[in-house]
């Protein structure tokens, strides 16, 4: 089990492989194989270069200061652009057949899991603030 510090990031990768898989499922079985394929493959393209920047993150150097965390994520930040260019350009050059909005779909998906991390640990939805579940 990983340690408190690292649970939300860990957390979001996990939540970000599962609605990659479960986007890519939905559009195999709504538009084909290919569809799906193309969607986890966009999935893909954005789960792997944020387990980057988690591991440049998770360092066990960057305790030591501010200036090695902020290094730490700088360098991590460049490098999950650089992996997400280069991990496009490989799943379009290499990748036949493909369908092109099903990877963006799937990209997409993985990526909006980020912008709803801050529910994630928040309580809301699993009803420790007095609501409901969802």
């Amino acid at each position: 089990m990983p340690k408190p510090g690292k649970q939300p990031i860990v957390m979001i990768l996990l939540v970000q492989a599962t609605v990659s898989a479960i986007v890519a499922g939905l559009l195999a079985l709504w538009l084909g194989r290919t569809a799906g394929v193309s969607a986890l493959l966009g999935g893909a393209v954005a789960v792997l270069p944020s387990s980057f920047l988690a591991a440049r993150l998770l360092k066990p150097g960057n305790t030591v200061s501010a200036q090695a965390l902020l290094r730490s994520a700088w360098l991590g930040e460049v490098g999950k652009v650089v992996m997400t260019a280069v991990l496009f350009a490989a799943v379009f050059v290499a990748v036949e057949p493909l369908s092109a909005p099903a990877v963006f779909g799937g990209f997409i998906a993985a990526q909006l899991v980020i912008f709803c991390a801050p529910l994630m640990g928040s309580g809301w939805l699993d009803g420790k603030d007095g609501k409901a579940k969802i």
